[in-house]
């Protein structure tokens, strides 16, 4: 995984970035779809609970992901946090082939007031995202009391333009009632735009994953059931974005610059001439009955298997050759 903090424009605004490495052993997840993290804190701060435990939860269902701590306090006044969000995910589609993401499959995942930030993102943005995650969503304009500076209120400004939304919220909510997260679902609802919604009973204001490990130490921030959103969310965002390609055949990735030893073997059996290079030094594949399951598997991982069969040396002797035969267009 690559990891780095990038500076914004705006002062003390920046967008942490999440990437998973590709591997040639899992062609179909080369381009994956992005989540947008926007932590809440009540616009004063940007929860570290709701930020880098939250990334973690989505990588490890195969999604890269970015965590925007936004304009805060005196420099939360809007547009500004807004401006912050168009611009990460503007880098985040314009970098989209460099860190291979798939620039019409980014969701924005908001709490609290970065909920607000969301979903302002996903109804009023000069460019808006291709889902939202709402979490517990500070969403009237009537919660400015308790936030540094007014807020629009996002559930009046819900169009047909705005993109499907994930929401949860609990019923025993007290800091942000769930008044707010029905109002944006019946605005939804009133310009038919599709969402799930998921109320739970229990749980105060802020829970994250609702685990031991988001909770400082609180029972108050843990509940079992509370904590069922983020499997509902990740089976929800399959359903928009789809899954990542497992149709049973083979996946290979011919979109190489050269054949290497790091090349799935289906892509070199299509070049005669990378065929016959690996026969000669691995004969026993041609009648082996694993051949075809052998295809969407790197070479080298397959050399590797064969323990002895090459050594070192030998490995990058093939290699060179395979380099020196052109690429079969």
């Amino acid at each position: 995984m690559k990891t780095s903090i990038l500076k914004l424009k705006n002062e003390n605004v920046t967008l942490t970035t999440y990437l998973l490495d590709s591997s040639p052993e899992m062609p179909n997840t080369f381009i994956r779809p992005a989540i947008l993290i926007l932590p809440g804190g009540g616009y004063r701060a940007c929860s570290d609970r709701e930020a880098e435990p939250v990334a973690m939860a989505f990588l490890a269902e195969g999604y890269h992901v970015f965590v925007l701590r936004y304009s805060l306090n005196q420099h939360a006044v809007f547009p500004k946090p807004l401006n912050d969000a168009e611009e990460a995910l503007d880098l985040i589609r314009q970098h989209s082939g460099e860190w291979g993401i798939d620039p019409n499959k980014v969701a924005v995942c908001g709490f609290s007031a970065g909920g607000h930030l969301a979903a302002a993102l996903g109804t009023m943005g000069r460019v808006r995202p291709n889902a939202m995650i709402l979490g517990y969503p500070c969403i009237l304009a009537t919660m400015e009391g308790i936030l540094p500076a007014p807020i629009p209120g996002v559930d009046e400004t819900v169009d047909a333009a705005t993109p499907p939304a994930f929401i949860f919220h609990t019923f025993a909510d007290t800091l942000v009632p769930v008044n707010n997260a029905l109002a944006l679902a019946s605005a939804m609802d009133k310009a038919k735009v599709p969402f799930e919604m998921h109320i739970f009973q229990n749980g105060v204001h802020g829970l994250s994953l609702a685990k031991p490990v988001t909770s400082s130490g609180l029972r108050s921030m843990t509940d079992a059931n509370a904590a069922e959103w983020f499997g509902l969310c990740t089976a929800w965002i399959r359903n928009v974005f789809g899954n990542f390609p497992s149709h049973g055949d083979i996946n290979l990735n011919e979109n190489i610059v050269e054949y290497t030893v790091d090349v799935q073997l289906g892509v070199l059996w299509k070049n005669p001439a990378c065929k016959s290079m690996v026969l000669s030094v691995m004969p026993v594949l041609e009648n082996s009955p694993q051949l075809q399951d052998a295809m969407g598997v790197p070479l080298k991982t397959i050399i590797e298997f064969a323990d002895g069969l090459l050594s070192n040396e030998g490995i990058d002797q093939l290699n060179e050759k395979l380099k020196a035969i052109p690429l079969q267009q």
